[in-house]
C-alpha cells in the first residue's frame, strides 16, 4: 500500500528518521570514515553514560531500600491517578459531587462536635467504675479501660448520627457497605507509599532545619509504649483500641461530619478535603499529644489520602477501613523490625 505526501507528514516520528536517513546516508555512501568513528564514539560514550548512571542509580536504591522504593513508588502512583483522572484539577466534580443536602453546615458542625463531647463524656465515665476494677498503680490498665470507655461513648454516639443525618442525606456517604473493605484496601495500597514518602521528606527536613538526626525509634507514643511493654496485655489493649477504636471515631467525626461541613459551606471538594486535613493534622500536634510535627504532618498527608478516598467513593466505611488497615501495619512493622 502506497502512503501520500500527506500521511508521512502526519507521523512526525517515522517523517523524523526519514530525514535523519536523508542526510545521514550519503556521508555513510561515501566512506567519510571520520564520520562514522564519531558517531561510533559518541554512541560508546552515551552507552557507557548510561550504565554508569543506571549502576550509581541502582547502588543508591540498595542502599536504602525502604527509602528510595518508597519514593519511586509514590512517583509512579501520583502519575497514574493523574492519568486516570483521580486527583487532577476538577476531578471531584468531574465524578459527580458528594451531596450532603439537605442539612446546613451547622448541623454537619454540630454532629463533629457532639462526637467530641461524646468522647470528652466516655473518659469521665472511669470514675463511675468501682475502685478496685480500676487498676490502681496500673497505669497501662487504667489507660487501657478509660480510651476503651472514651472509644465506645463515640462510636455508639457517631454512629446513630450517622443513622440520623443519612435517612434524610442518602447521597453523604454515612453508611459502610459491602464495598467499604475492598475499596478501603486499594485506597491504602495507593496511599502507603504517598504517606511513607511524604514522612521520609518531612523527616529530612526536620534534619536538616536541626542539623540533628532522628533517633526516635516510634514516632507515635503508642508505638512507643507498646514497645516498651511488649509482654503486657495492656499494652496490646491500648495497640488495639488505637487500631481499631481510633479511625472509627476520628474518620467518622473528620471525615463524615466536618469535612460534610466545609463541603457544604464552600461547596468546593478539594478546599474540603485540605481544610479537613490541616484540622485533623492540628489535632495531632497538640502539646498533650507529644508527637513530633514531622509525623503529625505526615498524618496530614493520610488525611488527605482518605478525604480524596470518601469524596471518590462516597462511602465513609473506605476511609474507616484505609485508617484501621494503616495503624495495623504501623503495629505490626513497628513490632516485628523496630528494635
Amino acid at each position: 500500500m502506497f502512503c501520500d505526501k500527506a500521511s508521512i507528514l502526519g507521523k512526525p516520528a517515522v517523517f523524523g528518521m526519514g530525514l535523519t536517513l536523508l542526510f545521514v546516508a550519503p556521508a555513510l555512501a561515501q566512506g567519510n570514515e571520520g564520520t562514522v568513528d564519531n558517531v561510533r564514539d559518541a554512541l560508546t560514550q552515551a552507552g557507557t553514560a548510561t550504565k554508569n548512571a543506571g549502576e550509581s542509580f541502582w547502588d543508591l536504591v540498595k542502599s536504602n531500600p525502604w527509602k528510595y522504593g518508597h519514593l519511586m513508588a509514590a512517583g509512579l502512583v501520583v502519575v497514574i491517578l493523574l492519568i486516570a483522572d483521580v486527583i487532577r484539577p476538577g476531578s471531584l466534580e468531574r465524578a459527580g459531587k458528594r451531596s450532603v443536602e439537605p442539612h446546613n453546615c451547622l448541623l454537619w458542625f454540630a454532629c463533629a462536635m457532639i462526637v467530641y463531647c461524646a468522647m470528652l463524656l466516655g473518659a469521665g465515665l472511669m470514675q463511675f467504675i468501682p475502685t478496685e476494677y480500676r487498676g490502681g498503680d496500673d497505669a497501662l490498665k487504667v489507660q487501657a479501660l478509660q480510651q476503651g470507655l472514651t472509644y465506645l461513648s463515640a462510636i455508639v454516639t457517631g454512629l446513630v448520627l450517622c443513622n440520623l443525618v443519612n435517612a434524610g442525606s442518602k447521597g453523604a456517604g454515612l453508611t459502610f457497605t459491602a464495598r467499604s473493605l475492598a475499596w478501603g484496601a486499594a485506597g491504602l495500597i495507593c496511599a502507603w507509599p504517598v504517606v511513607q514518602a511524604a514522612g521520609i521528606g518531612f523527616s529530612m527536613l526536620h534534619e536538616y532545619r536541626t542539623g540533628t538526626e532522628i533517633t526516635q525509634q516510634a514516632a507515635h507514643p503508642t508505638l512507643q509504649l507498646l514497645l516498651d511493654n511488649q509482654n503486657n496485655p495492656w499494652a496490646w489493649s491500648i495497640a488495639i483500641l488505637a487500631i481499631i477504636g481510633a479511625p472509627v471515631v476520628e474518620e467518622i467525626m473528620y471525615r463524615g461530619f466536618l469535612q460534610s461541613a466545609i463541603l457544604k459551606l464552600t461547596g468546593k471538594p478539594w478546599l474540603s478535603i485540605v481544610i479537613t486535613s490541616g484540622l485533623f493534622m492540628g489535632a495531632h500536634m497538640l502539646p498533650n499529644t507529644n508527637i513530633p510535627w514531622y509525623s503529625a504532618a505526615t498524618v496530614g498527608v493520610l488525611g488527605l489520602c482518605m478525604g480524596i478516598a470518601f469524596e471518590r467513593t462516597k462511602d465513609i466505611g473506605v476511609p474507616i477501613t484505609m485508617h484501621v488497615l494503616f495503624n495495623l501495619a504501623n503495629v505490626v512493622l513497628t513490632v516485628m523490625f523496630v528494635k
